[in-house]
């Protein structure tokens, strides 16, 4: 008995030891991301944030931001106003520095404001600190989840956890049912990145309708009315845009090859298809409703009643549509999936605390693959690993909503306090 006792010990020891070891890894790489990020703007002429602020600089200027010769800017023009005050920042390096290390704090306050509202809503927890201290194993995994995405994401002064980050606030202030708010944060992202808005559809499962009625304006006013108002010419760059700009991201695929993750871009690479823009369109919208139909069909039936996680992982299971219908290509554009990734890991802690095997649950173990595709699919690019990962993590996510609905599974709302 005592032998037992103490190789039991013994394990939990190592076990301990080893989960402080990932927390370290864990920190020091978000430490490193920081630093690689403000030194990355002094180094690179075309830094994602770096081209950004030029093109909004010439915005302001009276010429067509979308021509940038070395980095060329693709997004609505909303984003060039809200970079109004880092125009004087390109003069030295210090200022591009200050400039770095302002952005990258937003960047990890929006990354862990959507995980404290996570594990608040699921939890029970009183505060986002109080969440945030006593989740700090998951902060670590889900570091070491999405550290090839992060390390993009700040390498190059990329905006997707802001895009996140909005995207999680919409969802989060539908559930406390302010509805301007919600629409406010989601027209935000639609304004920055237009694939967020298909998450609009969200809707349909809870009947807040209204929201609509903020939204559209919202999106106008940030799309077309207030860069109008900066520079009467934006409609014509928006034309230029429509014209020259559209045709080469929706246009073939062929540089990219595997690279470019998406279904359709997979498909226009391997058969060697020569997509007429407004046709490819009309397909990823065909693919994007095929794909919402299983969870159409799961979540409809009386959704206000389920429980929150129910709701969280159906908005979770939208957001893993994205990546396989839009055209995306960087590491940085699946920085969405964390919200997705939030409900894998509760999952599994789900499995861990009720005793049971997470190696002998079936979803657990294809949660697992996809997330070692994911890291080996990111040094293989030019292999279709990534693209088989996500279609892991949307056919994962449609049975884990299938599972939560089935059995009535909730993660229980007592929090063992440490």
């Amino acid at each position: 008995m005592k032998e037992n006792y103490l190789e039991g010990q013994k394990k939990n020891k190592l076990l301990i030891f080893g989960k402080y070891i990932f927390i370290a890894f864990a920190l020091v790489s978000l430490v490193l991301f920081f630093y690689q990020h403000i030194r990355n703007i002094n180094k690179f002429a075309d830094a994602d944030l770096t081209s950004y602020i030029r093109a909004s600089i010439w915005f302001f200027s009276g010429e067509n931001p979308y021509q940038d010769v070395v980095r060329r800017f693709i997004y609505p023009q909303f984003l060039l106003l809200v970079l109004v005050p880092f125009h004087s920042v390109l003069a030295s390096p210090m200022l591009r520095g200050i400039t770095a290390f302002v952005w990258g704090l937003g960047l990890y306050l929006s990354f862990f404001l959507t995980l404290a509202a996570s594990w608040k809503h699921l939890y029970g927890f009183k505060s986002f600190s109080e969440s945030l201290k006593q989740n700090v194993p998951a902060i670590a995994l889900l570091v070491m989840m999405t550290h090839p995405l992060l390390q993009d994401e700040f390498l190059n002064g990329q905006v997707n956890l802001f895009v996140m980050g909005s995207t999680a606030a919409f969802f989060f202030f539908l559930e406390k049912n302010k509805l301007f708010w919600a629409a406010l944060f989601l027209a935000i992202a639609t304004s920055i990145k237009i694939a967020p808005g298909f998450v609009l559809f969200y809707i349909l499962f809870t009947r807040q309708y209204k929201v609509v009625l903020y939204y559209i304006p919202l999106v106008f006013i940030f799309v077309f009315g207030l860069p109008y108002l900066v520079n009467n010419n934006s409609l014509v760059y928006y034309r230029y845009f429509v014209s020259d700009v559209m045709p080469n991201i929706t246009g073939s695929d062929f540089e990219g090859g595997f690279k470019s993750f998406s279904i359709i871009s997979t498909l226009s690479y391997v058969l060697s298809i020569h997509w007429y823009p407004p046709l490819k369109i009309l397909v990823v919208g065909l693919l994007t409703l095929g794909l919402f139909a299983p969870v159409c069909r799961m979540a409809f039936r009386n959704f206000k009643s389920k429980s929150f996680q129910f709701r969280f992982v159906t908005f979770g299971t939208m957001i893993a549509i994205l990546p396989l219908t839009f055209p995306m290509s960087e590491p940085h554009h699946l920085l969405l999936q964390i919200i997705p990734f939030i409900s894998i890991i509760a999952y599994w802690k789900e499995i861990w605390e009720s005793g049971e095997k997470i190696y002998k649950d079936n979803l657990s173990v294809i949660f697992i693959l996809c997330m070692l595709g994911y890291q080996i699919g990111h040094g293989l690019k030019d292999t279709p690993i990534r693209l088989l990962s996500l279609i892991g993590v949307y056919v994962g996510m449609i049975l884990l909503m299938r599972r939560k609905q089935e059995t009535g599974k909730t993660v229980t709302q007592t929090v063992s306090r440490a």
